[in-house]
């Protein structure tokens, strides 16, 4: 894959900067320094350009064409993802309780949590504020696994995991000798659920094009061939900011839409369709909340 495309994973800010939000979230509290955020974002738009020119080419994908309403959506894009980065360091500090959470969808994860047999995969992807989920579901039939940047700080990794252990979510680092899909698979055959970005390639280089805003991209086809392969059913899963400091959570049974019949191949396929179109339709509710900093349609070389 082109440079261009690749993504490091790793939160920016290193570990001073990260105990520093959190000393501010604990002693000041969350809004206060949303308003920071907005005298912060013009200059982090000013010197992160390639950051800032594949989010204005995805809102032009999106039908903007006036350049004042591409800066203004590239602004709150930015300012947005700032205030996730936020909100996940205020749950590090146990201030879930400022946020309100309603949930569409929760029958269909119910219905995953109490069959103790059988675990499950919930594919997202970067938009909106995933990881926060775990904090807000009540699932104590079963322990939730999530991936994580095998070389994030360890200051940043070690707060993650205290504030999701008790939450039952444990995660799995990803690391140079795979041996995190070991872990996956060992996760599934246990009835544990798996939470994964499907839109970014973590499970191995496998690729499919699909057409995602009118033109063909590539999305990773591994947790869907994980999930074929381990007979265990998908749900696609998206946490969206609404107003000030509420969250919607959208839940969609993806095995209900694929057909029984027919081959691996074939089942990969509408797999992969089905979580586009639902991805398509998250963001045309919420366009300013995807989080993909980087030419998204540009092809592997």
């Amino acid at each position: 894959m082109s440079g261009k495309r690749k993504w490091s994973g790793k939160t920016q800010g290193g570990s001073f900067g990260q105990r520093s939000i959190m000393l501010f979230l604990r002693y000041i509290g969350i809004s206060p320094l949303y308003f920071m955020l907005r005298l912060i974002v013009p200059f982090y738009m000013l010197f992160s350009r390639r950051n800032r020119l594949a989010i204005e080419s995805y809102f032009k994908r999106m039908g903007l064409s006036s350049k004042w309403k591409i800066f203004c959506h590239t602004y709150r894009n930015h300012y947005y993802f700032a205030q996730a980065m936020v909100d996940r360091f205020a749950l590090f500090v146990e201030l879930q309780h400022r946020y309100k959470v309603r949930i569409s969808g929760n029958d269909e994860l119910i219905k995953v949590l109490k069959n103790e047999q059988k675990g499950a995969i919930l594919a997202g992807a970067h938009v909106g504020n995933m990881e926060m989920a775990g904090y807000f579901f009540d699932h104590q039939e079963k322990d939730f696994h999530g991936i994580v940047f095998g070389e994030e700080a360890k200051f940043l990794t070690g707060q993650r995991v205290n504030a999701l252990s008790k939450r039952k979510v444990k995660m799995i680092p990803i690391t140079s000798d795979m041996s995190h899909l070991f872990m996956l698979h060992q996760a599934l055959e246990q009835g544990d659920c798996l939470t994964l970005h499907c839109d970014r390639s973590l499970l191995g280089r496998k690729q499919m094009e699909v057409m995602f805003l009118g033109a063909p991209a590539l999305f990773p086809t591994g947790a869907f061939q994980l999930a074929l392969r381990m007979d265990v059913p998908v749900l696609a899963i998206y946490m969206m900011r609404e107003k000030s400091k509420r969250y919607h959570i959208i839940i969609r049974n993806l095995t209900q839409l694929i057909p029984r019949e027919g081959t691996d191949a074939e089942k990969l396929r509408a797999y992969m369709h089905q979580f586009v179109t639902m991805l398509e339709e998250v963001l045309q509710r919420y366009p300013e909340q995807w989080y993909n900093y980087y030419d998204f349609w540009k092809k592997a070389s």
